[in-house]
């Protein structure tokens, strides 16, 4: 659960107040202290929401200060608490079952959509919720492959909330159909043009798609601050959409995807794009060119 920034380390508050530390803080301590107290953002990619409950436990564990400034008795015993809470939460998510019984939990919190565990995944609607191995980071993507907000805290309310922005994000992000193709042909002919094959690779097409997708204030005049930077998991967003929509209407011409072999989906230098074969995305195609079809 979260919670308000003033009920969190009162003791460490007052002692950051005596000594003057936040106005007087520079370097990671300057970043590190305004966390600690609840302020800013989370770390989570995307989420516009104070940091963590855990999060500020972490930052507060690894939190070092002057020499000259030393905690008193009662800071101490927060930074203590806050230690132990951080373990016992690690030791808990370190298993498989309790990650699962996690990944229900917000499941269950979300209402509206088709919700559950399938392929040994966990989805809800159309994005599917992944935790790294130590289930302390989780994301919503697009298949496992493809994160739309990464870097989430493992606090129920942060991922709740985290798919209903993500859910959002890909409403925002799907193009038309027909302005999608006309985006991907841009790509794919731009991607072409740096090798020496029509086989282009999918993963050349998806990076060039985030120009290819940006807005007309950054056409009109292509500068940084113009320039919107856009995840990887908006090109399978839109690549779903067009395959499950797509009439072959435009100019005679249209794309298909080439299947990877297995050292092209798996070898060191692999560069495969997985493809969901399923609604859910919990099954995956390994697809390595995007080859243009004349009909």
């Amino acid at each position: 659960m979260t919670s308000t920034p003033e009920s969190l380390f009162p003791a460490f508050e007052r002692f950051v107040k005596q000594h003057g530390l936040l106005a007087n803080a520079k370097g990671i301590l300057a970043a590190r202290l305004p966390r600690i107290l609840g302020q800013g953002k989370t770390r989570a990619e995307g989420l516009d929401l104070p940091p963590a409950e855990l999060e500020r436990q972490q930052e507060l564990i690894t939190l070092s200060l002057p020499k000259a400034i030393v905690p008193d008795s009662d800071v101490l015993h927060e930074i203590e608490e806050a230690r132990n809470a951080v373990e016992a939460h690690t030791k808990h998510m370190r298993h498989p079952e309790n990650r699962r019984r996690f990944a229900l939990q917000v499941l269950n919190r979300i209402e509206g959509v088709q919700s559950g565990s399938k392929d040994n995944q966990f989805y809800a609607g159309r994005l599917v919720l992944v935790s790294d191995p130590s289930g302390q980071n989780w994301a919503w993507s697009m298949t496992q492959h493809y994160p739309l907000f990464d870097k989430i805290p493992a606090d129920v309310n942060y991922l709740v909330h985290a798919y209903r922005a993500a859910d959002q994000a890909v409403e925002e992000w799907t193009l038309p159909v027909e302005q999608f193709f006309d985006r991907l042909r841009l790509s794919w002919a731009i991607a072409r043009h740096f090798t020496n094959s029509d086989d282009v690779l999918i993963a050349d097409v998806a990076r060039v798609f985030k120009i290819a997708i940006q807005k007309q204030r950054f056409w009109r005049k292509p500068l940084r601050r113009n320039f919107e930077d856009v995840p990887e998991a908006v090109f399978a967003v839109n690549l779903i959409n067009w395959r499950r929509h797509r009439t072959d209407f435009v100019e005679g011409n249209t794309f298909e995807l080439v299947p990877a072999t297995l050292n092209q989906a798996h070898g060191s230098r692999s560069r495969p794009f997985f493809v969901p074969g399923n609604v859910e995305g919990t099954v995956v195609r390994p697809m390595v060119y995007i080859r243009r079809k004349m009909n």
